[in-house]
């Protein structure tokens, strides 16, 4: 059995304050090597305390089997302050480098740790764990009321967090002077994984503090199925505070919530309910938040559910009222203010109130300060100004001059919100607000009609009410999908019902085809999958007669984005019909936009670009540093402005890679159209096409080449020879003289 070394306090204060009247000798483990069959086993907090900063044991993994008390007053203690650093990784050294971290595996089975005090002036990773690696797990662990005072980087369980923490829970309260930053109540800093965990804990913070969040104050690596519920108290001149999340600098929150209140004192900016302020690398899906939002003087960019929103925001909602003393401005039931983002199928029921001289109100938006696009949201919360009912914002308050912003279905409540005009929507009453034909006529994607689509977004009791997410409702009324979601049992896929339950399930999952499915006279106002981040295999099955009409801002296509790291591949698309009506950016039979793999599919059909949509692409509208590989398309392709990057492949390839490809579908460019070819319409930044193909002027696909791809006659595209280095073992087939290749997973037979 290994010893553990002893805790060590060093005079200069860098280390620990050790209060439990240890043995010189350190403590012995209760059992196991510590490896990952014979984890070290935990029975004492003499034994926990036991594995510090040692190099030897932060690789290590541990089992807690007892609960611990870490009370500094208990007997053997010695007292107040406890401890003056986290408990786990930590040298006492602010900003080293490298910071010890904990990569091994620490299983807490259940079990609490209570009581854990730390006291502290300098500016150290805080928490059970002052960091988790790469690598790191922390597992099944309660920390029950955790009391932290210093000046930031702290979290109960964490200071900073780059593994995995999963079904972690923690109560108590964190207190930073003036000038903290990266607070949050499970973790300071979060750029690895965090799910199933949940943080009442209470933040308390002073003058001019940064980045603090109910559960994370910087995050930007993944948050899945989580709930904050702690209150988040700041002084003056204070940002990007949220009630889960203080900053999202990247990465995504998915299916989480947040119900404490954000507070704040004069001349604060970047506030909500949810997150402070999110960036265009984050993406927030199926959360919400009910906690109030209130703040003194001078303060701006404050919503109910986001403060900043720069990306994506989809399946969302806020019910807690925003509020804001004399001289505030962009204050919406939503998010304060939008700059470049995306909101899609989401409301605010929340007041929105402002003091003296304040502007930018909003029920849903205060103010569009450079672009964004919304579309499928409501609000109905009261405008208020200085006491008294504000005529104008029912939707948004401020669309600045001059900025591009798309609204498109949306609507307020003119009667609840007191509020007549709005700078973008359509004001409703009441009654029209909770009538289903109001939604219907404007094709929202309403359960029970398969018409729109089958994701069934939103749902309307038959009472009256207004519209709800269909995503927060009984999980028993929700279409299921047979599997796990995971590499050796993904999501099944096997029906047009299980395709449209994609979007309610985490964007990193694995799924797979299990059966053809045909989407004959059914009509996709949005993607099916508007983004994916994991893995989706085809299987060697077809999806048929996808039918994708959509006006919305954003890409279409069966997947709006393929993200960087996602994979699809061994798919089919027959008859595919996407048809931009509006400002859509990119359109493509397969995906609008692809940063991730796209291997050994095909699409047949058509493709239409909007009037302003960037790229179109038979596959891909836009390949953005991604992939498409052994892949086909014959989907004709056409535009209707001259500036579209038109393609039969790709429209337009951005730093991305096409290889072993060819498109056989007609081209039809915009009169004057700048940017138009068989194969690919516009190459820039660094990609490359490879060993990909087209049929030259007088076959049966594109016009004349461009430059981009290699041309080859109607006879050459069907002889073997014409595609070098192409695996006709593997991935490809053909017959000869007959037909041009086909991919070898659709047993293609050939004539006699």
């Amino acid at each position: 059995m290994m010893r553990a070394r002893a805790f060590r306090t060093f005079c200069c204060g860098v280390l620990l304050v050790a209060w439990f009247s240890w043995s010189a000798k350190g403590a012995e483990f209760a059992g196991g090597t510590g490896e990952a069959a014979d984890p070290y086993r935990i029975a004492t907090a003499e034994q926990l305390v036991s594995i510090a900063d040692d190099a030897d044991l932060l690789s290590k993994h541990f089992l807690l089997v007892e609960d611990l008390d870490l009370d500094p007053n208990l007997p053997g203690g010695s007292g107040p302050p406890g401890f003056s650093g986290a408990v786990i990784a930590h040298d006492g050294t602010p900003n080293a480098s490298p910071y010890p971290a904990f990569v091994g595996r620490f299983y807490g089975d259940g079990h609490t740790i209570r009581n854990l005090t730390i006291r502290t002036g300098t500016g150290q990773y805080l928490g059970l764990f002052g960091a988790v690696g790469e690598g790191g797990r922390v597992y099944d662990l309660r920390i029950e009321n955790v009391s932290i005072e210093g000046p930031g980087r702290a979290g109960a369980l964490a200071g900073s967090n780059r593994g995995s923490l999963v079904n972690c829970h923690a109560t108590g309260t964190i207190r930073c002077p003036e000038e903290s930053n990266w607070v949050g109540g499970l973790v300071g800093v979060n750029e690895g994984g965090i799910g199933g965990c949940s943080a009442a804990v209470t933040v308390t913070a002073g003058d001019r503090c940064f980045l603090l969040g109910g559960l994370a104050g910087l995050h930007r690596g993944r948050i899945a199925n989580c709930g904050a519920t702690g209150d988040i108290v700041v002084g003056r001149n204070s940002f990007d505070v949220g009630g889960l999340v203080g900053g999202c600098l990247g990465g995504a929150v998915e299916n989480s919530h947040a119900t404490g209140s954000v507070m704040a004192s004069d001349g604060c900016w970047s506030l909500g309910g949810f997150v402070g302020s999110a960036d265009s690398n984050a993406s927030i899906v199926f959360c919400y938040a009910s906690g109030g939002v209130t703040a003194g003087a001078g303060c701006r960019d404050m919503g109910g559910f986001v403060g900043r929103l720069q990306c994506e925001a989809s399946d969302c909602y806020a019910t807690g009222d925003v509020t804001a003393s004399d001289g505030s401005h962009s204050l919406g039931g939503l998010a304060g203010s939008l700059a470049g983002g995306l909101v899609v199928d989401s409301y605010a029921m929340g007041a929105v109130t402002g003091g003296s001289g304040s502007r930018s109100l909003g029920g849903l938006i205060g103010r569009v300060g450079t672009a964004g696009d919304v579309t499928n949201c409501y609000a109905t919360g009261r405008l208020l100004r200085n006491g008294a009912a504000h005529d104008r914002g029912g939707l948004i308050g401020t669309i600045e001059s001059g900025r591009r912003v798309r609204v498109t279905r949306c609507f307020w409540d003119r009667q609840a919100s007191g509020a007549s005009q709005s700078a973008a929507g359509v004001g409703l009453t009441t009654a029209q607000m909770q009538d289903v034909e109001t939604f219907r006529t404007a094709r929202w994607d309403l359960a029970g009609v398969r018409s729109d689509g089958t994701a069934d977004t939103w749902r309307m009791a038959g009472e009256g009410g207004y519209p709800q997410l269909a995503a927060f409702g009984d999980p028993n009324d929700l279409h299921a999908l047979e599997g796990a979601g995971t590499s050796y049992e993904p999501y099944e896929i096997g029906t047009v019902e299980d395709l449209g339950a994609v979007g309610r399930y985490s964007r990193y999952a694995w799924y797979k085809l299990v059966a053809d499915i045909d989407m004959a006279g059914i009509t996709w106002a949005r993607p099916p999958i508007p983004v994916l981040r994991g893995y989706f295999n085809g299987n060697g099955h077809r999806i048929a007669n996808l039918t994708v009409e959509g006006e919305t801002a954003g890409d279409l296509g069966l997947f709006g984005r393929i993200e960087n790291d996602a994979w699809v591949y061994d798919l089919g698309l027959d008859n595919v019909s996407v048809v931009a009506e509006g400002d859509v950016t990119s359109v493509g039979g397969l995906a609008g936009t692809n940063a991730g793999m796209i291997i050994a599919c095909y699409a047949t059909g058509s493709v239409a670009a909007g009037p302003g949509t960037l790229a179109a692409g038979g596959i891909a509208g836009s390949d953005r540093e991604g992939v498409v590989a052994d892949s086909y398309a014959t989907a004709g392709v056409s535009c209707q402005a001259e500036d579209t990057r038109i393609g039969g492949l790709v429209g337009l390839n951005y730093a991305g890679i096409v290889s072993g490809c060819y498109a056989a579908g007609h081209v039809t460019g915009a009169e004057g159209s700048r940017y138009a070819g068989p194969l690919v319409g516009r190459d820039m930044q660094f990609s490359l096409i490879a060993d990909s193909y087209f049929p030259s002027a007088g076959g049966p696909g594109a016009p004349g080449g461009n430059g981009l791809g290699t041309p080859l006659t109607d006879e050459q595209m069907k002889q073997q020879a014409s595609f070098v280095d192409w695996d006709f073992a593997k991935t490809w087939t053909i017959c000869e003289g007959q037909t041009y290749p086909r991919l070898l997973w659709e047993q293609f037979p050939c004539d006699p």
